[in-house]
């Protein structure tokens, strides 16, 4: 194995382009700055040049990096005349969030002035339209999410607007993410800032360059691979972080095919540099604690307050126990306390809690009544037959004039937990089930509003959700949005297929991110169609396990639930007109901060007309 002599290094296969950007944040105002941000970005870039990558260096050392900075960058490389990219790769360090189901974001120079944040897996959506074959995520970041950040309005923004062609199936993805869900990463600091290393980063480019032999394939001897370099990372990074006391637990989920998946071992030779040894601790004596934290927070927080934190307090020198802070009850503790009905006449409606409901809106064959005198309470059903038989698409017009934007399903009974901004939570239980069934999604959502939905292994966290789609379609919903994450387009059709097969209409949201083919038939429902699957091998023991992760799947033609995503994080990816209309796109605009879809009301006006929504009072 190669060590500190001149060795081998990345591929660059004739004729194909092979593009890299290195993008370190490390003025993040109010946030404190990040020298380790800068330098990591700076090592990546020297790699990716070595190794035969053309690599563009986007760092804030003296100019911000803004979004208009950031898009010049990226469509320079991206421009039609530049020719076909085979390999892109993404790397970032700096401050990151993570909120909802894998929503992530990076926050750029000037973030906090515009109240904006990258959009990560939208922007790797937008690349599919540039015919890359393959595309690898690079993150050093923290991914908390401090409730307070929502109260910010920050706007999810992917950058780059549409490419220039439909995408061709998926390109492959390789993710490399430096921490888990809800939690943070640290740098371990040098003589100077200069010297400062964030931890991932330093571990990843000591494997890069070849210089690690756990980094090397066992299979293939000489040459580091996704996989290899995935297995590296994740038994590296915690054991040099358990070294400072800390626990960071890095991600890796490599899909670059096998004899393409080359991160070193052909193509020029490298010469990697000297990387001088980790510290020990106790030779961090004379360097502040906080040092070690990468949002350099000052002493170390208790995790659950540190959770309960704006960015702002991040920033400021004092410990999270000296803040006075007001804990509000969670959207777990609030689901387990709502009072809702079993079942209605029509076998479908609502049960709404946290906001009075002024009425519902439904197209003009169905109707909606208020349960008894329980105004919170609403059957849904059908004007010819009065048990209701198809999905509808609902607005529940809320006492604050903000309108819920959802869908009633066919025996199921739908509530609805709202808050200041809309509905925080939805949670479906079939009518034909008590209440107990509702408690995977409970716990979902409790998890997803604490910024860690994702356990160790996102490939078992969404079969765990999946298993029991066909009792709440919110877990099938978010389970899609955990597969598009890595790439896995051929699970959320699986899935989309499942709900065919068991007589269910497909959740909008996984048809949106199936990519699937869509028109209105004659009875005014969306249909799709669902392309052949091929079985695959399973990836994990959880997958082995179940086959209908990995098995064959044939193409048939569904019914979708509503016309709309049923979570707020859905709408960025109405881009893609295969299955939404122009006009849906536009009232992106009118949606409130709300977890699951909410408008304000010229956006809710907007959506009645253009689904013909009659308004139904008590």
């Amino acid at each position: 194995m190669p060590s500190d002599a001149a060795s081998k290094g990345s591929p660059v296969p004739p004729k194909q382009r092979m593009v890299a950007f290195a993008i370190g944040v490390g003025d993040a105002k109010p946030l404190p700055f990040l020298a380790g941000a800068h330098n990591g970005a700076r090592g990546f870039h020297a790699w990716a040049v070595a190794s035969g990558y053309e690599s563009r260096l986007v760092i804030d050392d003296e100019a911000p990096v803004t979004f208009p900075r950031l898009k010049a960058e990226l469509e320079a490389v991206l421009a039609p005349g530049s020719g076909p990219i085979h390999r892109m790769l993404l790397y970032f360090a700096g401050h990151g969030l993570i909120r909802e189901a894998e929503e992530g974001l990076w926050l750029l120079s000037d973030w906090h002035k515009e109240l904006r944040a990258v959009a990560v897996e939208v922007l790797r959506r937008r690349l599919y339209m540039h015919g890359i074959r393959q595309i690898g995520i690079f993150a050093d970041a923290c991914r908390s999410l401090p409730p307070d950040v929502d109260a910010l309005d920050l706007t999810a923004d992917p950058v780059l607007g549409r490419g220039p062609r439909k995408p061709e199936g998926t390109p492959a993805l390789d993710k490399f993410i430096a921490a888990q869900d809800g939690t943070a990463t640290f740098a371990v600091p040098g003589a100077s800032p200069d010297d400062d290393r964030c931890l991932f980063s330093g571990v990843l480019l000591e494997g890069l360059w070849g210089t690690k032999p756990s980094a090397f394939s066992q299979i293939l001897p000489g040459k580091i691979t996704s996989s290899s370099l995935g297995k590296y990372l994740t038994t590296e990074v915690p054991a040099l972080s358990n070294r400072y006391g800390k626990k960071v637990v890095p991600t890796a989920v490599p899909a670059f095919p096998e004899g393409d998946n080359y991160y070193f071992g052909i193509g020029p030779t490298l010469s990697p540099p000297e990387f001088p040894p980790w510290p020990p601790a106790q030779e961090l004596g004379d360097v502040p604690r906080q040092a070690l934290w990468l949002d350099r927070l000052g002493p170390e927080p208790d995790e659950l307050l540190l959770n309960e934190l704006s960015l702002d307090e991040l920033s400021a020198p004092k410990s999270a126990r000296d803040l006075n802070l007001s804990v509000k009850p969670s959207v777990k503790e609030r689901l387990h306390r709502l009072r809702a009905p079993i079942h209605f006449e029509t076998r479908a409606g609502f049960a709404v809690e946290g906001a009075r409901v002024a009425a519902l809106w439904t197209p003009p064959d169905a109707f909606a009544l208020v349960q008894h005198d329980e105004a919170r309470w609403w059957r849904v059903g059908e004007r010819n037959g009065f048990v209701l038989t198809k999905p509808v698409p609902v607005l529940v017009e809320l006492a604050d004039d903000t309108y819920v934007a959802t869908t009633a399903l066919p025996d199921f009974i739908g509530s609805i937990l709202c808050d200041d901004c809309g509905s925080s939570a939805l949670v479906y239980r079939a009518v034909w089930s008590d209440r107990s069934a509702s408690r995977a999604t409970v716990e979902a959502l409790g998890r997803m509003e604490r910024g860690g939905l994702r356990a160790s292994d996102v490939l078992d966290e969404a079969v765990d959700l999946r298993h029991k789609k066909h009792v709440d379609p919110v877990l099938g919903a978010v389970s899609a949005y955990l597969y598009d994450a890595i790439g896995d387009l051929d699970n959320i059709r699986r899935m989309a297929w499942a709900y065919h097969d068991n007589h269910q209409a497909i959740p909008y949201d996984v048809a949106l991110l199936a990519q699937l083919e869509a028109h209105v038939g004659s009875d005014g429902l969306l249909r799709v169609d669902i392309p052949a699957v091929p079985a695959r091998e399973p990836r994990t023991e959880k997958e082995e396990r179940f086959s209908w992760t990995h098995q064959a799947t044939p193409p048939a033609r569904a019914v979708v639930a509503g016309f709309w995503p049923l979570l707020r994080q859905g709408w960025a990816f109405l881009d893609d007109p295969a299955l939404a209309t122009p006009e849906l796109l536009e009232l992106t605009s009118h949606l409130t901060r709300a977890r699951f879809s909410t408008l304000h009301r010229e956006g809710a006006r907007r959506l009645s007309t253009l689904f013909g929504l009659q308004r139904q009072a008590r």
